[in-house]
């Protein structure tokens, strides 16, 4: 989207500048593309290095040690804390991640269906660790697989197995 925005404002300015003339369209021109080279970057600037990830804190990007599980944490007073907040019906946590456009937030996705008789189990915290979502029931002679980190370390969605 970024570039369609630059990439508009040039057009207009090689218009300005051969409508109103040389000097006072480059002025002009030069201010409107400094202000969109002044872009706030909204996630972290690159992956992190190996063992440590990302948090936002005071409004900056700082690079931390991981979580110390996959569940829903909170990043508070520099250090982490398990999320007390309920999660959503029939949702899955997903832990942030990198994917093929930048950084991906860590967030909550619904799962695919249980099939009759199943019985969704929302994620949940047993003392300091991390229950994933699960299925109790469902399709016969099936299991629920819950989500996880692939070799590559890929998120692979829970599913039926």
């Amino acid at each position: 989207m970024m570039r369609t925005i630059e990439w508009k404002l040039s057009r207009w300015c090689v218009k300005r500048l051969l409508a109103d003339g040389l000097w006072p369209g480059l002025v002009l021109c030069s201010l409107v593309l400094l202000g969109t080279a002044c872009v706030v970057v909204a996630g972290p600037p690159n992956p992190p290095p190996a063992g440590q990830v990302w948090v936002e804190t005071g409004g900056q990007w700082v690079l931390v040690t991981p979580p110390p599980s996959e569940g829903p944490y909170q990043w508070v007073g520099g250090r982490w804390v398990p999320d007390p907040t309920p999660s959503p019906s029939g949702s899955d946590w997903v832990p942030g991640h990198w994917g093929p456009r930048g950084w991906v937030a860590g967030h909550w996705t619904p799962v695919v269906a249980g099939g009759p008789g199943a019985v969704w189990v929302a994620g949940h915290w047993a003392g300091a660790a991390w229950v994933p979502g699960h299925w109790k029931g469902g399709p016969a002679g099936k299991a629920w697989i819950p989500g996880h980190r692939g070799p590559r370390g890929r998120w692979i969605h829970g599913h039926w197995r």
